[in-house]
């Protein structure tokens, strides 16, 4: 059976040049994109610490600070840089580059692993 991903939503790739973020509508997650080093990614925009927009925060190359705490995120994975292990990572979408867009997808669903 295939499995079909969710449409998240699409920005124009000029709108992610020179650093900016964008937050995609997308209740209740809302997601944050960004190009890092030309390639597209996606991760969720409320911080997972205190619910805070990452999308309103300082971006530094790969990463992103969030604005209430400064917690650092990075851009292509979600994972929490610093400090370490006070919070989840940030859930990943998929980001593709389509055109003169990129298209933002939900990632796959966990595989279900069933029985030893």
């Amino acid at each position: 059976m295939r499995h079909e991903r969710k449409l998240v939503g699409r920005v124009e790739r000029r709108r992610l040049e020179g650093g900016a973020v964008v937050r995609l509508e997308y209740p209740p997650f809302h997601v944050l994109v960004a190009l890092v080093d030309e390639t597209p990614c996606a991760i969720e925009d409320a911080c997972n610490h205190a619910g805070a927009s990452l999308s309103e925060g300082k971006r530094e190359g790969g990463l992103v600070a969030c604005p209430m705490h400064g917690y650092m995120f990075e851009l292509a994975t979600g994972q929490l840089v610093s400090p370490a292990g006070l919070c989840p990572n940030q859930r990943p979408f998929v980001a593709r580059v389509v055109g003169e867009e990129v298209v933002v997808w939900e990632d796959d669903p966990p595989a279900v692993i069933l029985g030893p």
